[in-house]
């Protein structure tokens, strides 16, 4: 049987930005369904999901860049949906 991880570990995403494979940390927030992305040390931003009319959509501030928003938020929903148990 596997460990169960606690929602709130980090864990590492994979987007590829101007055609290089990059490796970025995943920070979950303690108390709200918020991601903070990590390239090393420097902060690239947040990233949370929200709902609009047309239905769950991926929402960002700071250095996230939109191009790279709707990568970052599919790569984390897959580790989610995905993630060992």
């Amino acid at each position: 049987m596997g460990k169960i991880e606690e929602e709130w570990e980090p864990f590492e995403i994979q987007v590829t930005i101007e055609g290089e494979t990059k490796s970025l940390l995943v920070v979950p927030d303690r108390e709200d369904p918020k991601y903070e992305i990590f390239d090393e040390y420097t902060s690239l931003g947040t990233i949370w999901q929200d709902t609009d009319k047309t239905g769950k959509i991926w929402c960002g501030e700071g250095l996230v860049v939109n191009e790279l928003l709707t990568q970052l938020g599919t790569q984390v929903e897959d580790y989610l949906n995905n993630k060992p148990v």
